[in-house]
């Protein structure tokens, strides 16, 4: 097959939607998940935001004038971590070659950019896109269950805890110190945006940082010291939006919690990562990118 590899612009918007639509409802039906792109519309829109973005770099295969699939690379500065997503193939290509191409274009692209540390949140349901992402690669470090549903009691009891929210230069750098603790470098670009939206919050004990959140919801994360830190920054957050945030799967105290609270799974995933790793030393929340 003779693939030519281009830029996306805005001209290629409506049909690379229209297959990322097709791509997700295609796998997501016939393992009975909702999908991830609930309709065109939407999966236009995401295209649209992300190519406007000018952290985000998108590309797209083509053989003569017809569109194949497309795929994005995100950073999140001052973060070292460069993120992948979405990929999407139209399901009447030949998934596998061009998949390939898009992602050995994209992860050549990221290292010519300095960036050896590459995330991206793979749908184990797409046993297809797992192969892929493996043979590319990475490797699967945390499984996630997508957690959907409200606290039924904002007046969770977080003791000696003080929530506020996340407003200062100060707040800031410590909120660093706990990243840096969890996963060895900071998501202040994030925090900062999730600050300027309002949706950044702190947890405080005697006056010390015990944990944060830049949002509750797929593009937020949060950290935390404890499990209870962690409990009281979900009941305390400022709202969820949909179709719900992260959870590690591993975390059984946090999953049980939730389910416990009301909450359900409404699909499972994987996070998955290329170049150096480091696992996390605290409970932490993370977002669709990392």
């Amino acid at each position: 097959m003779s693939v030519r590899i281009r830029p996306i612009v805005e001209a290629d918007v409506e049909v690379c939607g229209k297959i990322g639509f097709r791509a997700h409802m295609t796998v997501s039906s016939a393992h009975g998940y909702p999908s991830e792109q609930p309709s065109e519309e939407y999966a236009i829109g995401l295209l649209r935001m992300l190519l406007n973005n000018p952290n985000s770099y998108g590309i797209l295969a083509e053989k003569d004038t017809q569109i194949l699939g497309s795929i994005f690379l995100h950073k999140f500065p001052p973060s070292p971590i460069a993120v992948i997503g979405p990929l999407t193939v139209d399901p009447d290509a030949e998934g596998g070659r061009v998949g390939s191409i898009l992602m050995n274009t994209v992860v050549s692209y990221a290292h010519s950019q300095n960036y050896d540390k590459i995330r991206l949140v793979q749908s184990p349901s797409h046993i297809r896109s797992f192969v892929l992402y493996t043979k590319s690669g990475f490797t699967l470090r945390e499984p996630l269950f997508l957690m959907q549903g409200n606290m039924p009691n904002k007046n969770f009891d977080i003791k000696a805890l003080e929530l506020h929210k996340v407003k200062t230069d100060k707040d800031v750098l410590e909120c660093n110190k706990l990243c840096i603790q969890a996963h060895g470098f900071t998501r202040e670009g994030e925090l900062r945006q999730a600050m300027s939206q309002g949706v950044a919050i702190e947890i405080e004990k005697e006056g010390e940082i015990q944990g944060y959140s830049a949002g509750m919801g797929l593009f937020g994360h949060s950290i935390a010291s404890s499990n209870e830190v962690l409990k009281a920054i979900i009941a305390g957050s400022l709202g969820i939006t949909e179709p719900g945030f992260f959870v590690p799967a591993k975390n059984r105290e946090i999953v049980m919690w939730l389910l416990e609270q009301g909450f359900r799974i409404q699909w499972p995933a994987n996070l998955m990562t290329l170049g150096p790793y480091m696992d996390p030393t605290l409970p932490f929340l993370p977002s669709l990118a990392y």
